[in-house]
């Protein structure tokens, strides 16, 4: 069999068509999630950062600042560092399903290993983001 014209077209849709299937997406709240996981665990952390929800992220920022500031700026005040920072990669999850969806808010519950657990998601104008904001109150 000869190989046509459209041969390399047909390879090259292949290729991007698979490149495309680890992207993050952010259009449902478990596809949120599972980006968010998935980018954790690759070690992307500024991108895993911009997954986690304004509120999330404000929260953090006030933290470091705080933080910086009771080391007496020997600390610098970089949420990132912060949140990321001596934590052991997250255990491989099995499932994330959609618990409920009101609105721009939803939980999602994550099974992995050994543990379930319901987390919460808010819609921004980027799309679903992780919101950890309740849970960093004092």
């Amino acid at each position: 069999m000869r190989p046509t014209a459209t041969t390399p077209w047909l390879l090259a849709l292949l290729l991007v068509g698979m490149a495309g299937c680890n992207q993050p997406r952010f259009g449902t709240p478990q596809d949120a999630y599972t980006s968010f996981h998935r980018l954790v665990k690759r070690g992307e952390l500024r991108q895993a950062w911009g997954a986690l929800s304004q509120p999330t992220q404000a929260a953090l920022q006030k933290r470091a600042q705080a933080v910086s500031d009771a080391s007496g700026g020997a600390v610098k005040a970089e949420p990132l560092g912060l949140f990321f920072a001596n934590v052991p990669p997250p255990p491989d999850v099995t499932e994330v399903s959609l618990v409920r969806e009101a609105g721009d808010e939803a939980t999602v519950l994550v099974r992995s290993s050994g543990s379930t657990h319901e987390v919460r998601m808010v819609r921004e104008p980027s799309g679903w983001k992780v919101d950890l904001s309740a849970s960093l109150q004092p």
